[in-house]
């Protein structure tokens, strides 16, 4: 299997949560996953200028994808694995933002 290259992004969503998708090499969304602040029993600031988001690119020789996430107590970290092994790690910590 050859090299590819992902795009990981991290981004807000209406103030509702936090959408998490990896996109292929064409564009098409190869994993994803969507993390509700109400099932977190957290809010966000009433009014933003801007939702914030986080993008990584990751070069990879890998036959399977997994996101995954879990919630500690100061905020998310999402890992996505290729092939069973971590390929990368992104935590999003709820001060950063700007979560109740």
């Amino acid at each position: 299997m050859p090299m590819e290259t992902y795009r990981l992004e991290v981004r807000e969503i209406e103030t509702d949560g936090i959408d998490v998708d990896v996109y292929g090499a064409d564009d098409v969304i190869e994993e994803s996953t969507r993390v509700a602040y109400e099932d977190h029993n957290l809010e966000p600031p009433a009014s933003r200028d801007e939702e914030p988001s986080y993008t990584e690119e990751i070069t990879a020789d890998v036959t399977t994808l997994d996101l995954q996430y879990e919630r500690d107590g100061g905020g998310f970290e999402f890992r996505l694995l290729g092939d069973r092994d971590e390929l990368t790690r992104v935590r999003i910590d709820d001060e950063e933002w700007n979560l109740n």
